[in-house]
C-alpha cells in the first residue's frame, strides 16, 4: 500500500509519550475529573444505544484517520467505562505496528495476540485477567512482520469467535485507517467502529478518507469522538469548518482530552 507523503509526515512528526508516566494522566481512574468520566459514560451509553442486544460478544473498533488523534486512549477508556458497569470487557491491541496499550496499563507485551495467532501459545495463557475490575487485556504481543496477513488468516476469525463467548464486550484498537490496512480488515469482523479525530490535528481530507475508507468495510459506524476542545459550545463552529455534518451518527463528544498522551 502506497503511503502519501503527507501521511509520512505526520509519522515523522509524531513524538512518544516522554515516560509512562505521563501516557497514565490521560487513562481513566479514581482521581480522574469528573467531566472526563462522564462524558466516556454519555459515549458508553450511546455505544449500547447503537447495537442491537446480542447472546454473543459485540466487538467495536476503534480507528483514527491519522497519528496523533488520541484513539489508545480512547480505546482503553472506552474498554475501562463499559467494564465499570459490570459487563465482562477484553481489550486487543491491534495496532501491531505501534503498539501502546501495554504501555498506558503498565503491563507486559509479550504473549499477546501475534503470539496466539502464529500457534505460540493459547489465548488462556496470552490475556491478563483483571488489569481493572471486569476488564481484561490482550497485548500485542511480540512485533510482526506482516501484521494484515496475520489479521487476514482465519486464526484471527477463530480467536475472535472464541472470545465473543466469553465477553460481552470486546474493544479492538487499531492503526490509523489511513494508513495501513489492518482496521479495515479487522472491522470486517466487528459489530461497530468508533472512529477518533482531534481539533487542530485532523484534516478535513483526512477526515473525508478515513470515513470513506471506514464505510467500504462494510461496518457500522457508531461514531466519531472529537478531542481537543475546551468547551463542547465550539463544536457546531468546529463541524463546519470540516464540513463534517454528514458524518455526524450516534455521537460527539469534546473536551477531555486536550494533549494526547499517545502518537498514534
Amino acid at each position: 500500500m502506497k503511503i502519501s507523503r503527507e501521511i509520512r509526515q505526520i509519522f515523522n512528526k509524531s513524538k512518544k509519550p516522554k515516560d509512562d508516566m505521563e501516557s497514565l494522566k490521560h487513562v481513566l481512574n479514581d482521581k480522574s475529573d469528573f467531566v472526563k468520566i462522564e462524558t466516556f459514560k454519555s459515549i458508553r451509553t450511546n455505544i449500547l444505544f447503537s447495537m442491537p442486544k446480542s447472546d454473543k460478544g459485540r466487538i467495536v473498533t476503534i480507528t483514527s484517520s491519522a497519528p496523533g488523534e488520541g484513539k489508545t486512549t480512547t480505546s482503553i477508556n472506552l474498554a475501562i467505562t463499559f467494564a465499570q458497569m459490570g459487563a465482562r470487557v477484553l481489550l486487543v491491541d491491534c495496532d501491531m505496528r505501534k503498539a501502546r496499550i501495554h504501555r498506558y496499563l503498565q503491563i507486559e507485551r509479550v504473549e499477546g495476540i501475534t503470539n496466539v495467532l502464529c500457534g505460540f501459545t493459547d489465548f488462556e495463557n496470552a490475556v491478563k485477567k483483571n488489569v481493572r475490575e471486569n476488564l481484561d487485556v490482550l497485548t500485542c504481543g511480540e512485533i510482526p512482520p506482516n501484521p494484515a496477513e496475520l489479521l487476514e488468516n482465519e486464526e484471527f476469525e477463530k480467536l475472535l469467535n472464541t472470545v465473543k463467548e466469553q465477553y460481552d464486550y470486546i474493544f479492538i484498537d487499531t492503526p490509523p485507517i489511513t494508513v495501513v490496512t489492518d482496521a479495515a480488515v479487522v472491522m470486517k469482523h466487528a459489530n461497530g467502529a468508533v472512529v477518533v479525530i482531534r481539533e487542530n490535528v485532523t484534516s478535513y481530507d483526512f477526515l473525508d478518507t478515513a470515513m470513506s475508507d471506514v464505510k467500504k468495510t462494510g461496518v457500522n459506524i457508531l461514531g466519531v469522538i472529537v478531542l481537543g476542545q475546551e468547551e463542547k459550545t465550539k463544536k457546531s463552529r468546529y463541524y463546519k469548518s470540516y464540513k463534517y455534518r454528514k458524518y455526524k451518527q450516534g455521537y460527539d463528544y469534546a473536551g477531555y482530552l486536550d494533549n494526547p498522551a499517545d502518537s498514534k
